[in-house]
């Protein structure tokens, strides 16, 4: 593999290179320990807005890494940051808790009942019920700016896949006849934006090291940034035959690399 070196900051995915479900990728911690002791800098990513930012940087702190909310960004936050970026409105959102928890903390005020709100956030809800799918379906008809916190129609859960936040986007898409005004998480190169003027490094100083082909590689094709897939998740190397998006490097897990970045 050729060296990787040169590489000041890895933006790391979460769900299929640190865990996938419950377990732990102990090999890819491991190597990611290495990563910090040799002083790389490590933002962490996922698009699974169900979970903010705080509660993921607990998690892998407790797998013994360094994290605090400031070096997490999951799609929730990005929905804030835009929704912040773009104008402060009154927000109808499905979601779970982490997502609220990162619109408040940006001062959104989160709507249950109004006659018109400016936005409708669509992630990750595993407490749907119709009557909220319906509601968010008359605010979107009424002009509400409809925002995806991402598209991924499944995601890892042990040794199987569950429905992800792209199946309720397309319920509603399906309903609109159009898509999102605009999706925050991967493959949208907003991450890589606000990553890059955050921390003042160039785009062939970061790497992204990620598990899925439709997301975190086809972000760095986007975004013109390096790619590493790791085969710890939801990509195997069929997968990678097939897809249309080629990572700039593959390891069977991070171990394989740890020599070369260091």
């Amino acid at each position: 593999m050729t060296v990787l070196k040169k590489y000041r900051l890895l933006l790391v995915d979460l769900d299929g290179v640190l865990w996938r479900g419950t377990e732990v990728l102990e090999d890819n911690v491991s190597a990611l320990k290495e990563f910090e002791k040799r002083g790389y800098r490590i933002v962490y990513m996922s698009n699974n807005s169900s979970k903010s930012r705080r509660e993921y940087a607990r998690r892998i702190r407790n797998l013994g890494l360094n994290a605090s909310r400031d070096n997490v960004y999951n799609s929730g936050y990005l929905t804030a940051l835009y929704i912040v970026e773009r104008g402060i409105g009154d927000t109808f959102v499905i979601g779970e808790n982490g997502l609220i928890e990162e619109l408040i903390l940006q001062n959104i005020p989160v709507i249950v009942d109004k006659d018109y709100v400016d936005y409708v956030v669509v992630g990750l809800d595993r407490y749907l019920t119709y009557d909220k799918l319906s509601k968010a379906l008359q605010y979107l008809l009424k002009g509400a700016y409809f925002i995806a916190t991402n598209t991924d129609h499944v995601y890892p859960v042990g040794d199987h896949l569950e429905p992800g936040a792209g199946v309720i986007v397309s319920a509603l898409s399906t309903a609109l006849k159009r898509e999102p005004d605009f999706i925050a998480g991967k493959p949208n190169t907003w991450i890589v934006d606000v990553v890059l003027r955050k921390y003042g490094v160039s785009r062939d100083e970061v790497l992204i090291i990620g598990d899925g082909l439709e997301t975190d590689i086809a972000l760095g094709s986007r975004a013109s940034v390096d790619t590493l897939l790791v085969l710890t998740g939801i990509t195997d190397s069929r997968c990678l035959e097939k897809s249309s998006y080629k990572p700039t490097y593959v390891s069977k897990n991070l171990l394989e690399v740890v020599d070369d970045i260091l």
